[in-house]
């Protein structure tokens, strides 16, 4: 069977390597492009479609921690590959890479781990709830949340207001919200209705530290949201909530 002549970018402050990797992806079967650092890679990502990323970790200016950031920011769905010369499980679980490989490698394990995680991309292309966006004035609780989303395989993005959130929104690039009730300004269910008004199909959870909406005094209203949690937050049933969401099975917490 034909190889797909998927599109991968390669990011690599080491231009020999750079040289090197692009040219034995572009014979294996890929269209491969390189960046020497991750401004560059962020500028190309914004003008041409790519299938998977792959990056080195050590690179001055931007390292690929901080590029991975963006692009989770702004390409949430774009598969990332870290190749890196040393493995630090803590900094591995921080990021949360697709994948990665400890130079020095074989290009066999290189081309499997690519195939692996692009065939892994085309099985959840009917959306699966990956970013998820946390809406909560209280940075204790809005960081906690984000933490359990994030040791779940989600992408957490944390913002404290409903302001922040629907700039967020308007930008496109969130699967599903979980917004506390209680907030400054605009709270959550008056949140919840100007999401469903601007993007009638992005689920969104309400979170109250009550166990109903009745209870947290804001009436029947809040049955429009696609689920309500109360505090405190376990893990399982954000889990399960979310679950019930997308098609796309979830890894839970032991």
């Amino acid at each position: 069977m034909e190889k797909h002549r998927a599109r991968i970018l390669v990011v690599d402050d080491d231009a020999n390597l750079l040289e090197l990797l692009a040219d034995t992806l572009t014979t294996i079967g890929y269209e491969a492009l390189g960046a020497r650092d991750g401004m560059q890679a962020l500028k190309m990502l914004r003008q041409e479609k790519f299938e998977l990323m792959i990056s080195d970790i050590k690179m001055p200016v931007m390292d690929g921690i901080d590029l991975l950031k963006e692009v989770r920011r702004y390409y949430p769905r774009l598969p990332v590959l870290f190749i890196t010369g040393f493995t630090v499980p803590e900094v591995m679980e921080q990021t949360s890479p697709d994948g990665f490989l400890a130079k020095p490698f074989r290009i066999s394990r290189l081309e499997e781990l690519i195939e692996q995680t692009l065939v892994g991309r085309r099985e959840s292309v009917d959306s699966p709830i990956r970013r998820v966006m946390v809406v909560d004035d209280n940075d204790s609780s809005r960081e906690s949340l984000a933490d359990m989303l994030r040791s779940n395989n989600y992408i957490p993005l944390s913002v404290s207001s409903t302001q922040e959130a629907l700039g967020e929104l308007n930008r496109g690039r969130i699967d599903a919200v979980i917004a506390g009730i209680k907030l400054p300004g605009m709270n959550g269910v008056s949140l919840l209705h100007a999401i469903k008004e601007r993007h009638p199909g992005m689920p969104v959870v309400l979170v109250a530290a009550f166990s109903s909406p009745d209870d947290a005094g804001d009436g029947p209203d809040s049955f429009a949201a696609d689920g309500f949690l109360h505090k405190p937050l376990k893990a399982e049933k954000v889990v399960e909530l979310l679950s019930e969401l997308t098609p796309a099975p979830v890894d839970r917490i032991e």
